[in-house]
């Protein structure tokens, strides 16, 4: 009865209508004509067990949009929450309603098909920088297993890197691995007709797979994997909290170990980890020979010997001054080459804008260095006269009152009337004041010994610098700016 009032209300009668058409009263229309009646009295929905959670739920999910409800399953059930994972699903769905692309369902043997590919996943700060951070997601299709490691580079070393770790955590090599169509997968590509980047060609040869580029625009020909990177920002990434980089990467790889691997995947039904027992068997021996992927390069050095990487500037030995310089790029250094091989190791830096020195790679400066500088008498002997002489030639060199060693000839002669004390004391005064001459120190000299009284007390020294118009610093060049450290011009 209650069914066939609702369907008469949907289709517009009024309770007057309904009543005559059932033959029942209109109080008993009146009574069910809003649905049935609640153990209180009153109508409406029946309540769930997620409702005590709901708001809770609806800030999480303002706050992170792509919250999974496994995540928040989760979260509420160690608030006390004693509903179904299925039960929440549908009622986060209700409060998150999502439009979902329609694609036909593809499924590979065992052994046959990995899928990888890129997610970015904002930014992360280390040592006061703030980087881009991405995701690298690889998923092996039979069984489900995936892994996941977060860069802060995309290039080719790393990529591979990348890609090495996944196929040893999975154990093996499958017949071909899917990828988007990035710069590090693919070189140039016309119609269906791809050409793969040469040093992927070389680590899939030696690896022992082929490798596959997915349809351009069309993310669903590596569905696996794209789902997986969702399943991470959802499941994982979103609300995390990590020290570092370093630290990110242990809660990863602790996730894919205890929680996306052993789950029981929603499509196959059953737990990855169990199918890649069985998946294993399929999979070719990874070699070894893999271990340390590299990518080989080449830069022409500037005339001061640097070599730029990924925005920082890298010096290398100076007889490579604008000279072509072969390299081996791995993931975190880089490996010199000459006609004999490995020169040396130079360690890649985070961040852009840097410039990384070593002063081994210009010994013709070094030498340069430590070369003497032949004393001259006069300055020696003035800068004798005191502890404050050597600021006081510096000043006095600036102040241009009559030349230069004439001044420093007479004040010699004059220090030979006084004590070391006096004369320590007048060029303290003289410092302080920027009184810089024969005269200048003559004078407070002869005011010391008449009228001490007259003077000032001295500030102490260390906190007295040179008067500003005196105290003019002079930029010191690397001998390299010169173009003379033995290479040729």
């Amino acid at each position: 009865m209650i069914v066939d009032i609702m369907q008469l209300k949907k289709q517009g009668l009024s309770k007057r209508a309904v009543a005559r058409r059932l033959g029942i009263s209109r109080d008993t229309v009146r009574k069910y004509w809003d649905g049935l009646p609640s153990k209180t009295g009153g109508y409406g929905p029946r309540p769930k067990l997620a409702d005590p959670y709901r708001d809770y739920i609806i800030e999480r999910l303002e706050k992170y949009p792509e919250l999974s409800a496994e995540r928040l399953f989760d979260e509420i059930k160690a608030k006390g929450y004693k509903g179904s994972a299925r039960t929440l699903r549908r009622y986060v769905a209700s409060l998150r309603p999502r439009q979902h692309r329609e694609y036909k369902p593809f499924e590979t043997l065992p052994g046959e098909q990995a899928q990888a590919d890129w997610g970015h996943f904002g930014t992360i700060t280390m040592d006061g920088a703030t980087y881009k951070l991405y995701a690298f997601v690889f998923t092996l299709c039979w069984s489900r297993v995936s892994y996941v490691e977060f860069v802060v580079r995309t290039d080719m070393a790393t990529f591979l890197s990348c890609l090495y770790r996944a196929l040893e955590y999975i154990g093996g090599v499958p017949e071909e691995i899917v990828f988007d169509n990035a710069r590090v997968v693919v070189s140039e590509r016309v119609g269906k007709i791809v050409r793969f980047n040469e040093n992927l060609l070389h680590f899939a040869l030696a690896a022992g797979f082929t490798p596959r580029a997915c349809w351009t625009y069309d993310a669903e020909s590596k569905g696996k994997v794209e789902s997986m990177v969702k399943y991470v920002r959802g499941g994982f990434f979103y609300g995390r909290e990590f020290d570092d980089l370093a630290d990110l990467n242990s809660q990863a790889l602790d996730w894919c170990n205890n929680k996306a691997n052993t789950r029981v995947h929603g499509t196959t039904g059953e737990v990855p980890w169990e199918r890649l027992s069985d998946e294993r068997g399929y999979l070719h021996p990874l070699s070894a020979s893999c271990a340390q992927p590299f990518v080989l390069e080449e830069r022409k050095a500037t005339r001061t010997s640097l070599i730029s990487i990924e925005g920082n500037q890298y010096s290398v030995p100076s007889r490579w001054a604008r000279q072509r310089v072969r390299f081996r790029r791995y993931e975190n250094h880089l490996e010199l080459l000459d006609e004999q091989g490995v020169v040396e190791t130079i360690k890649l830096e985070y961040g852009r804008g840097k410039r990384i020195i070593r002063d081994e790679h210009y010994p013709m400066h070094e030498q340069a260095k430590q070369r003497k500088t032949p004393s001259n008498p006069l300055q020696a002997k003035f800068e004798a006269l005191a502890p404050e002489a050597k600021a006081y030639l510096k000043g006095l060199s600036r102040n241009r009152v009559g030349n230069l060693r004439e001044q420093m000839e007479k004040i010699i002669v004059l220090a030979e009337s006084y004590s070391p004390l006096a004369i320590s004391r007048a060029m303290q005064r003289a410092l302080k004041y920027g009184a810089f001459g024969y005269r200048s120190l003559k004078g407070i000299l002869k005011r010391n010994e008449s009228a001490p009284e007259s003077l000032p007390e001295i500030a102490d020294l260390e906190t007295v610098p040179l008067p500003a118009h005196l105290d003019v610093q002079v930029e010191k060049r690397d001998l390299g700016y010169y173009g003379k450290l033995g290479v040729a011009q």
